[in-house]
């Protein structure tokens, strides 16, 4: 009897021993985290590959975006199966709003996040993500292949704000490189008036073939209303020159004329006092 107890205790302690192994294995074998709190960190423009443990299961992940731009997440065809819904949080962990599946304006096709994203109220569209934390939230397909992995795909594009709340401040003088990318684009920045002053901005593009964008001078603390006054730079051909300015913040709006006019060009600045 002493016999057979000493080995069903030290079977005990074996398969307590197992256990114990086991579980920080397991937890290791576990690619992704549930919540955001245990979110993994993953690069940008990376393929990446995760597998959802249960149906329960929620596969969060972390990105960061260094500076404001767009984004795009998507999933290899035979992914898409096994993932029901996939979310962009905040640093908060609370969904951004009015980001969601669509076609990519930049990369074209479907995806299950894309920004910008234009929604049928325009108040809640969102044209860029501001710079700092997100995460990535995956829920599994009731139907899914539990086990089998799923492949998703992201895309960062560095881009400046859409209007003056997100507007990029140019300094006077100076210059400052950037991009239109679609159709319905837009670029805006912000220049500050410390004493009054004539403001003279204008593009250049990357070659002398590529054509520049038409760009609009924007009042002081109303990005609704135009300056009065302003005038076609001649010795640019595409650049705009204001009479006297009061002290302030004024706003410059570059966005295609046509659907052609799209491609990078260099904003320049200065100001006459």
């Amino acid at each position: 009897m002493l016999t057979e107890a000493r080995r069903i205790f030290s079977l005990g302690i074996w398969l307590l021993f197992i256990v114990v192994i086991s579980a920080p294995i397991a937890k290791a074998d576990r690619r992704h985290g549930n919540d955001c709190a245990t979110a993994t960190t993953i690069k940008l423009a990376t393929e990446v590959r995760g597998t959802f443990t249960d149906f329960n299961d929620r596969a969060v992940y972390r990105i960061v975006l260094e500076q404001r731009g767009l984004l795009d997440v998507w999933t290899d065809p035979l992914s898409e199966i096994d993932i029901s819904k996939v979310e962009l949080l905040n640093s908060a962990c609370g969904e951004v709003p009015g980001v969601g599946a669509g076609n990519s304006l930049i990369s074209g096709g479907r995806m299950m996040i894309t920004v910008p994203h234009a929604n049928k109220n325009p108040a809640e569209s969102v044209w860029t993500l501001d710079p700092g934390v997100y995460f990535l939230r995956f829920d599994p397909d009731p139907v899914c292949v539990i086990g089998e992995p799923f492949v998703f795909h992201t895309k960062y594009t560095p881009h400046y704000g859409h209007d003056s709340a997100t507007a990029q401040p140019v300094a006077l003088p100076g210059s400052i490189n950037g991009a239109l990318l679609y159709p319905e684009d837009r670029e805006v920045f912000r220049v500050t008036l410390i004493e009054p002053g004539v403001i003279h901005a204008w593009p250049t593009g990357s070659a002398e073939s590529t054509p520049l964008p038409p760009m609009n001078l924007l009042g002081f603390a109303d990005f609704s209303t135009s300056v009065v006054g302003v005038v076609i730079d001649d010795a640019a051909g595409n650049g705009i020159i204001t009479p006297l300015l009061k002290p302030g913040d004024y706003y410059l709006s570059l966005e295609p004329g046509k659907s052609d006019v799209r491609g990078s060009f260099t904003l320049h600045t200065e100001v006459f006092r």
